[in-house]
């Protein structure tokens, strides 16, 4: 039976500030695109609420890889579903859950709990997430002097070497977006690994869905020399993945655009700008404070 990806869109998510990363769209697409083999995809809920999973031999696991799902959280009222599932589940089926803000780890809790288990969380990784002043210059000042002052320093040097720069935006698929998969090539370590040609599928399918874009950073020749791919709804942007010219590593190509796209968001009246996983040391010279995120793991 084909599940019924709609109903993830049915009520609010229980966690807030979530982005894409609970809604079908996304959901469907990753499954597409990511979804193993070996599993099958397994929508819980009504109306009332959802969650998305998918069962495999190795037992059940909120849907697609922690890797590429920044947050996981129900939509809605799910917690009677929930708790109907366990209690409808064979003895000694693993049920693993990650990446979860502590509003979802609080429904999960109380549906184990209902059906006698003590799912005891465990925090293991974390994003990083800007909270947005209502002006630039504020934001600026709260950075403090040593980074603002590197900011400035760094967007002057490249224009300096490059022209006056341009930061552009695109709601869909398109040569601009050749860039960002050559500068992950171009990389050094895991990150020049990364892009194979089945994450360029992806990634060229999500710039299809509505909120994604592809920003770019140019030269004064018109020359790309940063991207990033988000995604944009009216509380925030959501940072999904960055790439530069390696060879301009000097001059911080990518931490300009980020600069630029921060503006850009408190101009858009944004809530916040959201770096998402990963504990990357530049997320929290540029302001960013963790945002806990949570795993449960039980066998039933």
């Amino acid at each position: 039976m084909n599940p019924d990806w709609s109903l993830l869109d049915s009520s609010a998510p229980v966690a807030p500030l979530v982005g894409p990363f609970v809604r079908s769209p996304f959901l469907s697409l990753l499954e597409r695109h990511h979804g193993p083999p070996e599993s099958v995809p397994h929508i819980v809920g009504g109306q009332a609420g959802a969650v998305a999973f998918e069962r495999s031999d190795a037992g059940l696991a909120l849907l697609g890889p922690r890797d590429l799902v920044d947050y996981r959280s129900p939509v809605g009222d799910v917690g009677p579903v929930l708790v109907e599932m366990f209690e409808a589940t064979d003895s000694g089926t693993a049920i693993s859950l990650d990446s979860l803000p502590l509003e979802a780890v609080e429904v999960f809790g109380r549906a184990f709990a209902s059906v006698g288990f003590d799912a005891e969380p465990k925090e293991n990784e974390s994003a990083a997430v800007l909270q947005l002043p209502s002006t630039f210059d504020d934001y600026m000042a709260a950075i403090g002097k040593k980074e603002r002052h590197e900011i400035r320093r760094k967007g002057r040097r490249l224009s300096e070497e490059l022209g006056d720069l341009s930061v552009e935006s695109f709601d869909s698929p398109g040569p601009p977006l050749d860039h960002f998969f050559r500068f992950h090539r171009q990389a050094t370590g895991d990150k020049g690994t990364f892009m194979t040609p089945q994450m360029m599928a992806f990634f060229t399918a999500l710039l299809g869905l509505p909120g994604w874009q592809l920003a770019t950073l140019r030269g004064g020749e018109g020359q790309i020399v940063a991207a990033v791919v988000g995604y944009v709804d009216s509380d925030g942007y959501y940072l999904y993945n960055s790439a530069y010219d390696p060879g301009l590593h000097r001059l911080a190509p990518g931490l300009v655009l980020l600069n630029r796209l921060i503006e850009r968001s408190i101009a858009a009246g944004h809530q916040v700008f959201d770096f998402l996983k990963g504990d990357e040391t530049y997320k929290y010279r540029m302001g960013a404070e963790p945002r806990p995120l949570f795993g449960m793991e039980v066998v039933m």
